[in-house]
C-alpha cells in the first residue's frame, strides 16, 4: 500500500516504510484471467475446478449486466434505519468486500469472479480501479489510486457498512492502514472473468482493458479424463441413437462451412459448446433438445440463413413449427430429424451411429 507522505514528517514516513516492507509478506498467488469461448465451452466450469476447494469466506461471484453499476460493484451511501432515526454509512460493494479480506489475511488466497464481463459495461463499472489492474511481478497494483470510502470501510469493524467514525489508524493484515492509505490490489488476490464470444448486444472490452488481462480460450472439446465429459459425449437425444456429440461435431462442421464460404468469421462464434445442453441421466430429453438447442439455432446461430440448415417448406415456417415437428415423432422415431434440410445432414447422422455400432461389435 502507498501513502501520501510528507517526507519532513519522520513517524509518518517510517511508518510508509515499515508498511511496505510488511506488504511484501503477503502470498503470491495472483492470476488476472479472463476465460473466453463458444456459449457451453465449460469457462465457468474451468473456474469452479480451480477455487472449488476453497471456502466460500474467500470467493466471491458477481454477475456483470447491462444495468450493473459502478455503485453496485464497489460500493454506495446507502440509509439506514437506526433507533436514533436514518443514518447514511457507505455500503461495500463485493470488490470492495473481497478486498478487505485478503488484506486483512496475507497468508490465504482470495478470488473475485466476474461471471459474463463484456455483459456489462466493465469500463464503467470498474471507473477508476481501471488503474490497479496493472501488476508487479510480485502481485501488487503497479498504481494506487486514492478512495475515501473504500478507505473508511477497510479501516472499519463491520463487513458490509463502514463504521460510523472508523479508527483513525489500524493495523490490517500486515499494513499499518491509515485515512490517507492509498489502495493497491494485493498478491493474495486474484480476478477470475467469463466471457462469451457469440452473445450479441454486450459491450465491447477495449484493448486498453483486455491488455491488463491473461486471455485464456477454453477450447470447445470434450475432456477424456473427465468422467462427466464421458457421459455428455454419448448422451442420447430423445430416446434416439444420435448422440449429442454427433449432432454437435456435424452442426459445428456446418457453421464452419458457412463461415468460410459467407465470408463471416463471427459465425465460428456461434458453435455449439460441449455442455451447450446438459444431460441428465445420460440423456438429453426432446423436449430440452427442441425448446434450448433448436431455439438457439433459429434464433441465432442460423438467423440469417435458417433455409440453409432447416427444412422450411414456406414462409410461414415459424419457430413453433419446426419445435412441434421435431417433438412430435412415433414410437419408431421420437424425434422429427426431418426438420433439417435435405436428407444428407440426417444421413450423415446415420453413417456415424453405423460406423460406431460396427466399432462396438469388432
Amino acid at each position: 500500500m502507498e501513502v501520501n507522505v510528507n517526507r519532513n514528517d519522520k513517524k509518518a514516513f517510517f511508518e510508509n516504510f515499515n508498511n511496505e516492507k510488511n506488504s511484501s509478506s503477503y502470498t503470491q498467488n495472483f492470476s488476472q484471467i479472463i476465460y473466453y469461448g463458444v456459449p457451453g465451452s465449460g469457462k465457468s466450469h474451468k473456474i469452479n475446478e480451480q477455487t472449488k476447494s476453497l471456502p466460500d469466506e474467500q470467493k466471491m461471484r458477481v454477475v456483470f449486466h447491462p444495468e450493473y453499476t459502478n455503485a453496485d460493484f464497489v460500493g454506495q451511501i446507502l440509509p439506514v434505519q437506526t433507533n436514533g432515526g436514518l443514518e447514511y454509512p457507505f455500503k461495500a460493494g463485493p470488490f470492495t468486500r473481497i478486498l478487505k479480506r485478503a488484506l486483512k489475511n496475507p497468508d490465504k488466497p482470495y478470488y473475485l469472479i466476474i461471471e459474463e464481463i463484456n455483459r456489462g459495461n466493465a469500463a464503467a463499472i470498474f471507473g477508476d480501479l481501471f488503474q490497479l489492474l496493472d501488476r508487479n511481478s510480485d502481485g501488487w497494483s503497479s498504481y494506487s489510486i486514492e478512495n475515501l470510502d473504500i478507505n473508511a470501510f477497510i479501516r472499519s469493524e463491520d463487513e458490509r457498512y463502514s463504521d460510523k467514525t472508523p479508527p483513525t489508524t489500524k493495523k490490517v493484515g500486515n499494513i499499518e492502514f491509515n485515512e490517507n492509505t492509498s489502495l493497491r490490489l494485493p498478491p493474495n488476490l486474484s480476478l477470475l472473468a467469463t466471457m462469451n464470444t457469440s452473445d450479441q448486444n454486450v459491450f465491447t472490452l477495449d484493448n486498453a482493458f483486455q491488455r491488463r488481462w491473461d486471455m485464456r480460450l477454453v477450447e470447445n472439446q470434450f475432456d477424456d479424463k473427465d468422467e462427466n465429459a464421458k457421459i455428455q459425449r454419448t448422451a442420447e437425444i430423445g430416446g434416439t441413437n444420435v448422440t449429442w456429440e454427433q449432432f454437435q461435431t456435424h452442426i459445428n462442421k456446418r457453421i464452419g462451412e458457412m463461415s468460410s464460404s459467407m465470408g463471416m468469421s463471427s459465425m465460428e462464434d456461434k458453435r455449439l459448446g460441449c455442455w451447450f445442453v446438459k444431460a441428465e441421466d445420460g440423456k438429453i430429453s426432446k423436449e430440452q433438445f427442441a425448446e434450448k438447442v433448436l431455439k438457439y439455432l433459429w434464433d441465432d446461430a442460423f438467423k440469417f440463413s435458417r433455409e440453409e440448415i432447416f427444412d422450411i417448406k414456406d414462409k410461414t415456417s415459424s419457430l413453433e413449427s419446426i419445435v412441434s415437428a421435431f417433438k412430435n415423432g412415433d414410437e419408431s422415431a421420437p424425434c422429427n430429424w426431418t426438420i433439417f434440410k435435405n436428407t444428407s445432414f440426417i444421413s450423415q447422422l446415420d453413417n456415424v451411429q453405423a460406423e460406431s455400432d460396427v466399432g462396438e461389435t469388432e
